[in-house]
């Protein structure tokens, strides 16, 4: 179990320098150093200099003067036969919470930075996600239609034993990494995240733990908690709820006694008293959100959720190539800081070729921890 936590805590760590990398202040780099909004001369601007190479997918960059978004009049080196998208049409694998938030926040980031002209939602719950992937996978000849994924989906494939292909899908980009919260209503009697586990060490069925889909994110961190604590994760009373609103309901309700979710599920909540957190999976402690760490707290566990895009099958090669440049662009914006900002996630950024590799490494990877956890 402690390797599980290792590798989580590598990955962590990994984030966190991506993010830093990827939101620092650019400065002036020559063609051979170039990505996509550094800086460049004027000099270089005025001949249309070319970095070979240097973009997604090697791809070329281009110093130019920006046409549009953030970056607007500053000479950078960019894409320069990117063209806006008009509009997304996403599948959403879950109802609303975590997945739709996640693809709002790139909409709006993309929208902001002109990029896009406007997007629309599909929801589509369901075993883990099967289901919304299934439905994706029918869509045809519609090359701006997108399916946001993560963790809770190919977990989710494994546990309810899909035969679907994600990659029969065409990878887009893994845009972060989140944290999951553990949180109990402010009238519950848990103050620390010890406290709730000698409960359960003790009667590991006797507090209904609300979480997302069967083998999804929530139900693996709340598992590889279990096992850090020795205590078997088969037996806990874990609630599958399809979203990160209907655990927060069930527990104001106190249909449920413990909720586990992506820490900007209960933001508002913990802010406004209603919910107290016990517990973050994260290596550090999340800015402006109340919370100890599990390792902080003796738990040697650290885990978190990645999210992503994927696009049809049918996805021509042009089409293909802009839509990458147009989300490259989006994650050294302003406008995506601003989002990881406000939901406390990492810049963990991995696009077109380099994103299908992290999947087909990552998805015999998470297989595994499923089989360790018995779901």
């Amino acid at each position: 179990m402690k390797s599980f936590a290792r590798i989580g805590a590598a990955v962590a760590v990994a984030a966190m320098l991506v993010s830093s990398v990827g939101l620092s202040q650019a400065a002036i780099k020559p063609a051979y150093k170039a990505m996509v909004g550094d800086d460049c001369t004027a000099a270089a601007a005025k001949i249309g200099k070319v970095a070979k190479g240097r973009g997604v997918d090697g791809t070329d960059l281009t110093c130019l003067v920006v046409p549009n978004g953030s970056y607007k009049g500053l000479t950078k080196w960019w894409y320069k036969d990117v063209k806006a998208l008009k509009n997304i049409d996403w599948t959403v694998p879950a109802n609303p919470g975590g997945y739709s938030l996640t693809s709002s926040a790139i909409s709006d980031a993309l929208k902001a930075e002109e990029l896009l002209g406007d997007y629309t939602s599909s929801f589509k719950p369901g075993a883990g996600g099967s289901v919304g992937l299934a439905a994706f996978q029918e869509i045809k000849g519609k090359p701006e239609a997108a399916l946001v994924v993560g963790i809770a989906l190919t977990g989710g494939m494994y546990s309810n034993k899909s035969t679907l292909n994600l990659l029969s899908s065409t990878p887009i980009a893994k845009v972060l990494r989140e944290y999951d919260a553990i949180v109990v209503p402010a009238s519950s009697k848990y103050r620390t995240l010890n406290q709730l586990m000698d409960d359960l060490k003790a009667k590991p069925n006797g507090v209904a733990i609300a979480g997302g889909s069967k083998g999804g994110i929530d139900h693996q961190v709340i598992g590889l908690l279990a096992q850090t604590a020795g205590i078997d994760p088969t037996k806990l009373n874990y609630v599958v709820f399809s979203g990160g609103p209907e655990v927060v309901t069930s527990l104001l309700s106190n249909s449920t006694q413990v909720g586990i979710s992506g820490s900007a599920e209960f933001a508002a909540f913990v802010a406004s008293g209603k919910l107290r957190v016990l517990g973050v999976s994260s290596a550090k402690k999340l800015s402006g959100f109340k919370g100890k760490t599990f390792v902080s707290q003796g738990y040697d566990l650290v885990y978190g959720n990645w999210r992503g895009i994927m696009a049809p099958a049918d996805l021509s090669k042009a089409d293909y190539l802009n839509f990458i440049k147009v989300i490259d662009i989006m994650h050294v914006s302003p406008s995506w800081k601003a989002q990881l900002v406000k939901n406390n996630w990492d810049n963990e950024f991995a696009a077109g070729m380099d994103f299908k590799s992290f999947l087909e490494k990552h998805i015999p990877e998470i297989n595994g921890v499923m089989k360790g956890l018995g779901i």
